[in-house]
């Protein structure tokens, strides 16, 4: 009998599939998503895990979203940010230039949230503490940036590599 349970079990598990990468994001940012995805002819990427980071991009104390993002005509690689309130989403990448990073972030290989009351250390540029959070952008055994909210821009302050 035990048998029989477990064979049906791992049989119905064996026709599982796995939730495309934008039902896996909450309604709020769904919905957001949608919007966007018509006006800039974007998808969710899920080429590197994890493809959703949350933080307090914007400041005003509710979780955002970062969502890495293909451009569907360019296949251009980049960032949505996604704002819980008051901020209309915003694309850096996937054919929307941001400083050294570029309009393709396909080199991308590691990304983190960067907590807000950090202090970030640039060479050309005078230190800062982040007043929300940011994000760290890498490749691997290359340079970093730091991509963090200025109003409704994003800005991109090069790292210490």
């Amino acid at each position: 009998m035990a048998v029989t349970v477990t064979l049906m079990f791992a049989g119905g598990m064996a026709g599982a599939q796995a939730l495309p990468p934008q039902a896996q994001l909450p309604a709020w940012a769904t919905h957001q998503f949608d919007s966007l995805a018509k006006r800039e002819s974007v998808e969710v990427s899920a080429r590197m895990n994890p493809f959703v980071l949350r933080g307090d991009f914007d400041g005003d104390g509710k979780g955002d979203l970062a969502v890495l993002v293909r451009n569907k005509d360019s296949k251009k690689a980049g960032i949505a940010f996604l704002f819980r309130q008051n901020m209309v989403p915003l694309i850096v990448g996937a054919g929307h230039a941001l400083s050294n990073g570029g309009d393709d972030f396909a080199w991308l290989e590691v990304w983190q949230v960067e907590d807000k009351g950090s202090l970030q250390h640039s060479y050309p540029e005078k230190s800062l503490r982040l007043k929300a959070d940011g994000i760290v952008v890498a490749k691997e055994g290359s340079a970093s940036a730091l991509i963090y909210m200025k109003g409704d821009k994003a800005i991109w302050q090069q790292q210490d590599d």
